[in-house]
């Protein structure tokens, strides 16, 4: 027996003594273990910058789920290249290619893992996640990183390269500029300018063409029949009155009422941002069977029309061009 502290106190068997022990040397295992484990992942990143991202650190980044979906759009896209014999659209054009396929092929996935639960047809809906998913492929190599053509901000003018001689001046100005690559080429080659703004045309794209407007100009635009866009012309002809007197002629070439249900182009639920738009938009559609809460894209084109949108504008000019 030993006194401690002045008390008695029983000796610590001898049993029990060892399996502290051991208890004490599994815990410095696993402490080492986790060192170890800690130390590895400080040196990822430099390994990670030498392999230049490899394969190695993709795992941490994209769930199952990520390529599940990215796989799905790189069919899609591959499918609209089978059909088109083009090798790039906008997004929306891709949007509207699955929008129209038949096969019931578009996975729902479950949980982490991105174990497909169902296959269904693809919604309109869908398209709300299209830009992840597609973002996602890109960046996973499933598809080219230029075959997807998106929204970039900002007015752009590209001048034509090609005089003509003619005695206008001849643009096509669109609201959209992810199709300025599509249509480049076209307005190329019938020597006309493209002007590309977002939505309405602001003060400085109008001051602008004013500025190279010295000879008498006939303005071109390519719009979605939309709340903003059925609209598009006879606004930017108000604030080009407004800069003072010019000879400028503007003519809307796309979309119409007339070619929305002659080429039976789909519909889908319009961006409505006032009360005031919807009912002038409802008050313009009143002579056709259209529904004011749709609209109808250009992007569309790129699959309900020969060509797609360049050969619809390709078209379009050949009747203004002569050299």
């Amino acid at each position: 027996m030993n006194t401690l502290g002045g008390k008695s106190s029983n000796c610590i068997p001898h049993k029990l003594c060892g399996s502290h022990l051991f208890s004490m040397t599994k815990a410095a295992r696993i402490l080492q273990v986790s060192l170890q484990i800690h130390s590895a992942l400080n040196t990822m990143p430099t390994i990670s910058k030498t392999l230049g991202n490899s394969d190695m650190t993709e795992a941490f980044v994209y769930t199952e789920t990520d390529r599940t979906k990215s796989r799905w759009v790189a069919s899609a896209y591959q499918d609209f290249v089978k059909n088109t014999g083009r090798s790039r659209t906008t997004l929306r054009g891709l949007f509207y290619h699955a929008l129209q396929m038949k096969a019931s092929d578009y996975p729902i996935c479950g949980g982490f893992v991105g174990e497909i639960r169902i296959t269904r047809p693809y919604h309109e809906s869908d398209g709300e996640k299209l830009p992840k998913w597609m973002s996602k492929a890109r960046r996973l190599g499933f598809i080219p990183a230029d075959a997807i053509l998106e929204e970039t901000g900002g007015e752009q003018i590209f001048l034509p390269d090609i005089s003509w001689e003619r005695s206008y001046f001849l643009e096509v100005w669109v609201a959209k500029s992810s199709l300025n690559p599509l249509l480049y080429p076209i307005c190329q080659k019938h020597g006309a300018a493209l002007v590309s703004v977002n939505g309405r045309a602001s003060v400085e794209a109008i001051s602008a063409l004013c500025q190279r407007s010295r000879h008498p100009t006939i303005i071109l635009c390519l719009v979605d029949l939309s709340p903003s866009g059925a609209f598009f012309c006879s606004d930017m002809a108000t604030d080009i009155a407004r800069a003072g007197p010019i000879d400028i002629k503007l003519k809307c070439i796309g979309l119409k009422p007339e070619q929305v249900l002659d080429l039976k182009l789909p519909l889908v639920n319009a961006n409505i941002n006032s009360k005031e738009d919807h009912n002038r938009f409802k008050e313009y559609l009143k002579p056709y069977p259209i529904d004011p809460r749709k609209m109808a894209e250009l992007d569309c084109l790129e699959v309900y029309y020969p060509e797609g949108v360049a050969g619809f504008l390709n078209e379009r000019l050949s009747k203004y061009t002569k050299k």
